[in-house]
């Protein structure tokens, strides 16, 4: 009993590195990696050795995990060509440290047994923390009447930038519909929807595109959702999950005129006056002209930010350098090949597909807990299509969570498992 406690606690010491304080630095992920590194570092030591005791519970090594570290060994041997050897290994350093926290939450859930009701529970209380802490100064703009011109930086809350709060929102959001769907007692229904509400609301007035995008793909999937699961309960339910998070969409445009036309904002997306897609699209260019031309090897793993000078040298602004592609995919290509692309695809759809497809039974799962992982997954999709997750912790840190939670939901459930341990078994 002492032990499974044990394991809860270091557990939720991985996951409080989300919201480590940000001190006296700018960049709060400075504190993020060395909080990790020294919790995952007190972690594995106490794992291997409880391990060698032989008091752990056998830990059969997920398929995930088998990829991930091939990626890294992958990554390692880039060392070898890479344009610095320093940008090299400080990236590896925090590659590393992704490597060994997945390691540990591995352990974590094989050691407990956490229900998907319990794990949307203590993501409904972080989704609670995190909005209060953006809520607060919008109530202050609110009451101060300057909310037509306020800055959506000003709602970073926690995480310190716009996109990186929106999508560690975002993320939880999925949980919460679960709960809403499970849920008999009508006042905690009624809770939950007002938080979806309050998510929503929020997300809008952080006014980031990729969020945008992937709310009105939501929308899509928990329709597809009520008409694949036809019954009476779960289309109401559908039907007031849709109509609150299309009413929460439009609630800012009655307070700012200017937000009134949400669709534009998709307009704008491919119009070639916007200077942010235009600065994407540069990127994504220059990524796939060099993934076209280095194929098999990659410029070495985290050299693309002294890579990308030689492509955006003639659009950069003084000596602004692009250190990310705002494409994780394409990264990946960029530094590490077809090789590195191919699995880190790998990494982030296996369980996606392993968890919802079961090929032995020709089946595809489609119940609340198949909605979550699809929900979960289309806006990590979209983050790492429109931004860079991997190299945030806040919400990389929350893929690997989750990600360990199916593995050990799929071990009780070996038949959606077969075929893939024939293909990746090693």
């Amino acid at each position: 009993m002492q032990k499974k406690y044990f394991q809860i606690l270091i557990g939720l010491l991985i996951l409080s590195a989300l919201y480590t304080p940000q001190g006296y630095i700018i960049d709060r992920e400075a504190w993020q990696w060395l909080y990790l590194s020294a919790i995952n570092l007190g972690a594995l030591t106490y794992n291997l050795y409880m391990t060698l005791k032989g008091t752990l519970k056998p830990l059969k090594t997920p398929i995930s995990f088998k990829i991930i570290s091939i990626l890294f060994i992958w990554a390692i041997a880039s060392i070898l060509y890479s344009l610095s050897f320093q940008v090299a290994v400080i990236d590896l350093s925090r590659f590393f440290i992704y490597l060994v926290s997945f390691y540990n939450l591995l352990i974590v859930f094989n050691e407990t047994e956490i229900s998907f009701k319990q794990l949307s529970y203590l993501f409904t209380v972080l989704f609670i923390i995190e909005i209060f802490f953006s809520y607060k100064p919008l109530f202050e703009i609110i009451s101060q009447g300057s909310f037509q011109n306020y800055d959506p930086n000003i709602l970073e809350g926690i995480a310190s930038n716009v996109n990186v709060t929106s999508f560690s929102i975002a993320l939880k959001v999925p949980f919460l519909i679960y709960l809403f769907y499970n849920e008999k007692r009508n006042f905690l229904k009624a809770i939950f929807i007002s938080l979806l509400i309050l998510g929503y609301v929020l997300l809008n007035f952080l006014d980031t595109r990729a969020i945008t995008l992937s709310n009105y793909f939501i929308l899509f999937i928990i329709l597809g959702f009520s008409l694949v699961n036809f019954n009476k309960r779960v289309f109401l339910k559908s039907i007031i999950l849709i109509s609150t998070i299309f009413f929460s969409f439009n609630i800012p445009s009655f307070l700012d005129s200017k937000r009134s036309e949400k669709n534009q904002e998709l307009i704008e997306i491919t119009s070639n006056s916007d200077e942010s897609t235009n600065q994407r699209l540069r990127y994504y260019k220059a990524g796939i002209k060099q993934i076209i031309s280095n194929p098999f090897l990659g410029v070495g793993f985290g050299n693309w930010k002294l890579e990308s000078i030689k492509y955006d040298k003639n659009a950069s602004i003084q000596y602004i350098v692009p250190y990310h592609m705002h494409n994780d995919f394409l990264q990946f290509g960029a530094e590490l090949g077809l090789i590195g692309l191919i699995l880190y695809l790998t990494f982030f759809v296996s369980i996606f597909f392993k968890y919802l497809i079961d090929l032995k039974n020709f089946k595809i799962r489609w119940d609340s807990k198949a909605l979550v992982t699809l929900l979960f997954f289309t806006y990590i999709f979209f983050d790492s299509s429109l931004n860079f997750p991997f190299a945030r912790p806040m919400v990389f840190l929350q893929l690997l969570i989750f990600i360990a939670f199916l593995e050990k939901q799929l071990n009780k459930h070996p038949s959606w498992n077969i075929f893939y341990h024939f293909l990746f078994y090693w």
